[in-house]
């Protein structure tokens, strides 16, 4: 694979993968959690497409994506999306390349494997940063809605690839550059953008947008500064002040980091996913009862240490959330290849979300297929 197929081909496949995440949300499921997981589908079809190398760097790149235009990248959301998708895309990475030869895993196979992984890496880092030993009552429900989605979409991935034109076509396009010598067809270069990227390797000297992109820079790396001075902040804080007291800390940084975003985003900033995430953490931890009671509802015991516990961890995960929120800006430009990469990701984002699909019954496979065949021709 020449470095022009890579500097195209990656950051488009990373681009359709923020698409799918974006295409799943208007396809109806049964529970509200649940996903299938179609942001995995580029990843499986560039198993067969490119070097282990390649893969890698499109995991990164989609966390990290994800992460960017979702505004989590400082928060606790990060860590999950991030432990779940390596864990998933360097599971089927791996399984591909020992059984791939013999045929002996089919796409079915490797989106069960990677469904699974993904849920063993969140339930690991629930119960190191959330939930605690509580986590076993949420495991169960997550390996099991992880079967179903994994199941789900190995079977769609195996229609896509039999009815998607783009696909055969890329498939084709692929076996005609290795026929060729490896010299890569000018197909497969990344399709053109009308707009420019919304993450680059850095503005233009004098552009309109340079005061806003210093300005997003300044804030990244505040955001940088204070990450680990607020996740570490235990350590310099004296062992006699009361848990009290530290909880209070943590909302103090939580509100502070609050007030930043909220003025950055002039008001503009959600609240309650917080105080759902705050009732939520503090319920599960209240399930392990330790220290003074406070209140009692029936068997059910309200005690200290444990609402301490609780409301101590919902900070620190609040305050990475609003954290993220004031460090992530569409200005902000990133240096070096990483930056490059990423403009070139934005920029065919922008373009496959520049139409709005129209998804009827039966047809989500044919929508897709128009949108990335018109893309794929621009």
């Amino acid at each position: 694979m020449t470095h022009t197929d890579r500097s195209s081909r990656v950051p488009f496949f990373a681009a359709l993968c923020l698409f799918l995440s974006a295409v799943e949300y208007a396809i109806p499921k049964p529970l509200p959690f649940m996903r299938l997981g179609l942001a995995n589908l580029p990843i499986l079809i560039s198993l067969a497409m490119m070097s282990k190398r390649d893969v890698a760097f499109l995991i990164v790149l989609k966390v990290l994506g994800q992460a960017l235009i979702s505004g989590t990248l400082f928060s606790y959301v990060f860590v999950f999306s991030a432990a779940g998708s390596f864990a998933s895309g360097f599971a089927m990475l791996l399984l591909y390349a020992l059984f791939h030869k013999t045929k002996l895993m089919s796409n079915i196979g490797l989106s069960l494997a990677g469904a699974l992984a993904n849920n063993a890496a969140q339930v690991a880092v629930a119960r190191i940063m959330i939930f605690g030993t509580q986590t076993r009552y949420i495991a169960p429900l997550l390996f099991v809605t992880g079967l179903v989605t994994g199941l789900v979409l190995g079977v769609f991935v195996n229609i896509f690839c039999a009815k998607s034109s783009w696909y055969k076509r890329l498939l084709s396009e692929q076996l005609d550059s290795n026929t060729a010598g490896g010299e890569v067809s000018p197909s497969l270069q990344s399709p053109r953008a009308e707009s420019a990227p919304v993450f680059s390797a850095a503005p233009s000297s004098g552009s309109p947008l340079d005061a806003d992109a210093k300005t997003s820079r300044v804030q990244f790396i505040a955001a940088m500064i204070l990450f680990p001075i607020f996740l570490l902040h235990g350590l310099v804080v004296p062992k006699s002040v009361s848990g009290i007291a530290r909880v209070c800390i943590v909302w103090i940084f939580a509100g502070a980091f609050f007030t930043m975003a909220a003025i950055k985003k002039r008001g503009r900033i959600k609240v309650l996913p917080s105080i759902f995430m705050t009732i939520g953490i503090t319920f599960f931890a209240l399930l392990a009862p330790s220290g003074r009671v406070l209140l009692s509802l029936g068997k059910f015991h309200i005690t200290l240490d444990s609402l301490l516990v609780g409301l101590h961890k919902s900070g620190i995960l609040s305050g990475m959330v609003f954290l993220s929120q004031f460090a992530i800006s569409p200005h902000l430009h990133l240096p070096g290849k990483a930056g490059v990469f990423l403009g070139q990701m934005f920029t065919t984002f922008d373009a496959l979300t520049a139409k709005r699909l129209h998804f009827s019954r039966g047809r989500v496979i044919a929508a897709l297929d128009s949108r990335l065949n018109e893309l794929w021709e621009e």
